[in-house]
């Protein structure tokens, strides 16, 4: 095999970089023509620069900036998938083979391990737990292994200590970018791409004709759920910049306390609940969100 002279080697690199950017020096072209050589048969030589074929996804993303669904710019789902409060994933669509490795905020997904790289440790989203301890110590709670005990209304994005949900974590996933239900063939979605279950409608219809009072709960556990709800959700709970920290903190809790019973009604009577209720849960998350992003 032939070797070139290092200073032949740096020239040619000189050369190669100054006709992909279309700014061929005086002296490189001197040096070609005593070689017999111009810079367009040069170029000729040269193999063509690879350009891969780019498309853009938009992320929908849950209150706590995990993705769910990837959108195109034409208004399609191209990927969607289903995660239970500790991040594993439940089911997933990816017709066009999509990487998609974001998990809950901070968290890339290892597909060799199983485990998401959740920036200064590896996280198990089937334990719910870090598999090595915390290196800020004490620093980040008594348990060194713990992620937040609520995965729901806290994240922890750098593996360290976990932070209440603020309005800046979803905004960074466009989770308020766009309103109204992404449309996957005929299937319903919620703003943030959950799936609307059809046998949700069908319960809940049933449930106000007295057909099935109480949907898959009895109707005293339905009853009692929804006073729990009444209770929470009908007072003030918006959140105001002028307003004491202390009454923030009390009303943040309250809008999450009201969308978690929500969330239970839906789920565990009415099959995750029609649209009109989803959206409801939906509106006491983003509250909660409003709410938080005013804490100081």
């Amino acid at each position: 095999s032939v070797v070139f002279p290092p200073v032949l080697v740096q020239m040619l690199d000189r050369l190669e970089s100054e006709i992909l950017t279309d700014r061929v020096s005086e002296e490189s072209r001197r040096w070609l023509a005593s070689c017999g050589l111009t810079v367009e048969q040069m170029q000729n030589q040269m193999d063509p620069v690879y350009t891969p074929a780019r498309k853009i996804h938009l992320y929908h993303c849950d209150h706590r900036g995990l993705p769910l669904a990837l959108v195109s710019t034409e208004g399609t789902t191209a990927w969607y998938a289903e995660y239970d409060e500790w991040g594993n994933q439940l089911n997933e669509e990816n017709p066009h083979q999509l990487q998609q490795l974001i998990r809950l905020p901070g968290q890339q997904y290892d597909e060799e391990s199983g485990l998401y790289y959740n920036r200064h440790r590896y996280y198990d989203p089937l334990k719910g737990r870090y598999i090595t301890q915390d290196p800020i110590g004490l620093k980040g709670g008594w348990n060194f292994y713990q992620y937040p005990l609520n995965p729901i209304s806290e994240i922890d994005p750098q593996g360290l200590n976990p932070l209440i949900l603020s309005v800046v974590a979803l905004m960074s996933c466009g989770l308020f970018s766009s309103g109204g239900v992404i449309q996957s063939g005929q299937q319903r979605r919620d703003q943030y791409g959950r799936k609307v279950n059809p046998e949700a409608d069908k319960l809940t219809d049933e449930h106000k004709s007295g057909v099935n009072p109480g949907g898959n709960c009895s109707p005293q556990n339905l009853s009692d759920l929804q006073n729990e709800k009444n209770r929470l959700c009908n007072q003030s709970r918006a959140c105001a910049p002028q307003m004491l920290r202390k009454e923030i903190l009390r009303r943040y809790e309250i809008n999450l306390a009201c969308a978690s019973v929500r969330k239970q009604i839906n789920n565990q009577c009415f099959g995750g609940g029609d649209k009109a209720h989803m959206e409801e849960e939906n509106k006491a998350y983003k509250t909660a969100a409003d709410c938080s992003g005013l804490i100081k």
